[in-house]
C-alpha cells in the first residue's frame, strides 16, 4: 500500500513538474511575441495617486500619439509640482464642464458634475470625497483638466491658481503593459508548481525507498537470557515434581 502511494505521489510530481514548466515556459514565449520596446518603465513617485499607485510602484510608460481621453492616467508637466512631471488622471477634455459643491450629493453621495451627469470614479476609495475644494470650469480646447486619485492630499486643476493644463504639457501616458502582469503571475505561478512538484517528488522517492527497505528478522535471544530461561523453566519443573511425591 505504502509503495502505491509513493508511486501515485511519484506521477503527481512529473505532472507539476512538467506544468510548471511549461507555464514558464509560455511566459517567456509570450513576452518574446509581444515584447515590451515599445513602452518605458518607470516608478510612481509619491501618494498623489493612491490606491490606484503607490510610491515606488512600477508603472509602464507610452508616448502620447493621440487623442486623450476622461480617465487617462498620464504624466505631465504641471504649474503646481516641483517635479519634473507628475502623475495625474484626465478628468475632463476639451469643450467640458466639470463642477463640484461640497455641500450638495448627488445620487447620495458626493461626486463630480460632468456635463451635467454625474461622473462615476469607482478608482476612488468610496470614503472620500471628489474634491477638498467647490469648482466650476469649462476646459479650454487643447487642455485637460487634471485631478489625482488621493483627491484629499494632492493638487489639482480642481484649485483656481492652477486650473486646465495644455496638452503639449502632456509627457507621456501611464499604462498596464499588456504582458506585465502575466508575467508576473505566470512566472510567480510556474515557480510555485515547480516548488511543489519538488517537494512531492522528494517525498516520493522517501515513501518508494521506505518500501522497498528490507525488513530485519527479528534476533534470537542473547545467550545469558536464553540460559535464565532454560533454568527459570528447569526450577519449575522441580517445583512440580516435588509437589507431586508429596
Amino acid at each position: 500500500m505504502t509503495h502505491r502511494s509513493g508511486r501515485r505521489r511519484g506521477i503527481a510530481a512529473i505532472v507539476l513538474l512538467v506544468l510548471g514548466a511549461v507555464i514558464l515556459g509560455g511566459v517567456t514565449v509570450a513576452k518574446a511575441v509581444n515584447p515590451p520596446a515599445h513602452y518605458s518603465e518607470g516608478r510612481a513617485a509619491g501618494w498623489q495617486m493612491a490606491p490606484t499607485y503607490t510610491d515606488g510602484e512600477s508603472i509602464y510608460l507610452e508616448p502620447v500619439d493621440g487623442k486623450l481621453r476622461r480617465g487617462d492616467i498620464v504624466l505631465a508637466s504641471v504649474p503646481w509640482s516641483l517635479q519634473k512631471t507628475q502623475m495625474n488622471r484626465v478628468i475632463a477634455v476639451g469643450g467640458d464642464r466639470i463642477r463640484y459643491k461640497p455641500s450638495s450629493k448627488v445620487a447620495g453621495q458626493y461626486r463630480l458634475v460632468l456635463n451635467g451627469d454625474p461622473l462615476d470614479e469607482p478608482y476612488l476609495e468610496q470614503w472620500k470625497n471628489p474634491s477638498a475644494v467647490a469648482f466650476d470650469v469649462t476646459v479650454p480646447d487643447g487642455s485637460v483638466f487634471l485631478m489625482a486619485d488621493n483627491r484629499m492630499n494632492s493638487d489639482g486643476s480642481q484649485y483656481a491658481n492652477n486650473g486646465p493644463v495644455p496638452v503639449d504639457k502632456v509627457v507621456s501616458k501611464v499604462v498596464m503593459y499588456p504582458m506585465a502582469k502575466l508575467a508576473v503571475w505566470g512566472q510567480l505561478g510556474g515557480g510555485l508548481v515547480l516548488v511543489a512538484g519538488a517537494v512531492l517528488g522528494f517525498v516520493s522517492r522517501r515513501a518508494r525507498k521506505a518500501a522497498a527497505a528490507p525488513v530485519a528478522p527479528a534476533e534470537p535471544p542473547s545467550q545469558p537470557v536464553a540460559a535464565a530461561a532454560a533454568a527459570a523453566a528447569t526450577a519449575t519443573g522441580a517445583g512440580e515434581r516435588s509437589d507431586a511425591q508429596a
